[in-house]
């Protein structure tokens, strides 16, 4: 199972290192209790009480992406504890954050729009990749889908709090099965900014906590990297694309692949065509999303033989594998093991029909 791991590897090493920070809107390390646990509010109308907190969180999407702000929080995920700086720019198209790590290795997380880059300069490496979408968009954009992800989630208040100084309104988005997380925020009363954010496996057990500890709104931010996620690099620094480098088709004709049927809940977000960097091999990317979970599934030829269905856990994050003939099939993400097992055991191949493996680059089931 090891070759399994280390082939996967630029995959797994992208969302570890990804989520954890892009996460880092908010959130709570005080409290040990699930968002379940911690409802004790009887709501007189539920479907009104939700429905305007749904409203609250789509406020704080908004102000979050259009305002300029900087500041410090602390993130927790298992026994791991990051202190980092950030820097936010919302006030022109494409939104630009800077994180700069202030414990650990020196690193520094950079993105432009749908791009992003992680910088090492003790070792000048940076890695390349798309900017993960949904499930790990930085200051509350993964909660963008809150008013229409249906009744898969519900949403209850918890009363008010205070983070880095400021009042806030705890609230908690609660799954209704085992498909997905729950989580619990706290939402500034003055300014609608995203102060504090837990996640909860389906356990009802913390998975991660974000915090900030200071906050505040800047007039104008300018960055080393305006245009360019590079800039400012020396050229000796060793360039990594995360994910595989996309291809416009595969060289080698083969079946469609489909998960049918999806959790409950999911749909098709995207399909796409990617190189693995580390074996060479062409694979097909599907992204699965039910609004506010995201989970990938890949298809590559070239499994290990013997090698057998599994879910590996690190740190919240799961991932399971089985293989198909000479294909292997991993779904990976911020999801419950119940959603990975279904999404590999559901992964079929559907001979015949013209699709990815015809070359198509990107699909949408929305």
């Amino acid at each position: 199972m090891n070759l399994i791991v280390s082939r996967f590897s630029p995959f797994i090493r992208a969302f570890a290192l990804l989520f954890p920070v892009a996460l880092a809107g908010a959130a709570s390390a005080d409290s040990p209790s699930s968002p379940a646990a911690s409802v004790k509010a009887t709501v007189a109308d539920p479907a009104k009480g939700d429905r305007e907190l749904r409203e609250r969180i789509g406020a704080m999407v908004d102000a979050m992406g259009e305002q300029n702000y900087g500041g410090r929080f602390v993130h927790v995920r298992g026994d791991e504890i990051e202190l980092m700086r950030v820097v936010h720019r919302g006030e022109s198209e494409e939104l630009a954050d800077l994180l700069v790590a202030e414990n650990g290795e020196v690193r520094e997380i950079r993105r432009l729009g749908d791009r992003c880059a992680c910088v090492w300069p003790e070792r000048e490496q940076v890695m390349l990749g798309d900017y993960p979408n949904i499930s790990s968009r930085l200051a509350g954009e993964r909660f963008s889908g809150i008013v229409s992800i249906g009744d898969h989630y519900r949403v209850v208040s918890l009363g008010e709090s205070r983070v880095a100084g400021q009042s806030c309104d705890l609230m908690a988005v609660v799954p209704t099965d085992d498909y997905r997380y729950g989580y619990k925020l706290c939402i500034g009363q003055d300014v609608p900014l995203l102060l504090r954010m837990s996640i909860y496996d389906e356990r009802g057990q913390p998975i991660e906590h974000n915090q900030f500890t200071r906050i505040e709104s800047l007039d104008r931010v300018e960055l080393s990297f305006q245009d360019d996620l590079v800039a400012g690099l020396d050229e000796g620094y060793e360039t990594v694309e995360l994910g595989g480098d996309p291809v416009e088709r595969a060289p080698i004709r083969q079946e469609n692949w489909h998960v049918d049927p999806l959790p409950p809940g999911y749909r098709l977000r995207s399909r796409s065509w990617r190189r693995n960097p580390v074996t060479g091999h062409y694979f097909e990317h599907l992204v699965v999303t039910d609004g506010l979970a995201t989970a990938s599934v890949f298809v590559e030829k070239g499994a290990a033989k013997g090698s057998r269905p599994v879910t590996r856990t690190r740190l919240g994050m799961r991932m399971a594998t089985r293989t198909a003939g000479d294909m292997r099939v991993t779904a990976i993400g911020d999801v419950p093991s119940a959603t990975v097992e279904v999404l590999v055991a559901n992964t079929v191949r559907v001979p015949g029909e013209e699709g990815a493996s015809g070359g198509e680059t990107d699909g949408h089931a929305e």
